[in-house]
C-alpha cells in the first residue's frame, strides 16, 4: 500500500470529538468503510490497513503511513545517544580499507610469482 494517511490520526483537533462511521460485518467478515473515510484518508481499493485489538475491546484501523510514523523512534531508547549509522558507516569504511589491503597484497603475492 502507498502512504496514503492524510487525515490521520495526527490531524485531530484537541477537545474535537473524532468523526465516528457505522460499518457492518458483510459476508465473509468483510468491512465497507463508508466512502467519506476513504476519501479523507485517500485509501485505495487493495490498500492495506493494520487493526488492532487493544485490551479493553476497542478495535483500531490505521493505514501503514500511521503504523510507521507511531513506530519511529520506537527502539530510540537503545543506542544510548550513539548515532547506530555512524557506527555502521565506520564499520563498512574499516571493512573497505581490509579489502583493499588484501587486493594489494594478493597482487604482490601475484607479481613475486610471476616474476619468478
Amino acid at each position: 500500500m502507498a502512504n496514503h494517511a492524510r487525515g490521520s490520526e495526527r490531524g485531530m483537533k484537541a477537545g474535537v470529538a473524532p468523526a465516528a462511521y457505522t460499518v457492518s460485518v458483510a459476508e465473509r467478515g468483510r468491512l465497507v468503510l463508508p466512502a467519506e473515510v476513504r476519501r479523507r484518508l485517500n485509501i485505495r481499493q487493495g490498500d492495506q490497513l493494520a487493526l488492532l485489538l487493544q485490551d479493553d475491546g476497542t478495535v483500531k484501523l490505521q493505514t501503514r503511513a500511521v503504523v510507521a510514523r507511531n513506530l519511529r523512534g520506537m527502539y530510540k531508547h537503545l543506542a544510548n545517544g550513539r548515532s547506530v549509522v555512524d557506527e555502521l558507516i565506520a564499520q563498512r569504511r574499516r571493512e573497505a580499507k581490509m579489502e583493499e589491503r588484501e587486493i594489494r597484497e594478493s597482487l604482490v603475492r601475484a607479481r613475486r610469482s610471476a616474476a619468478r
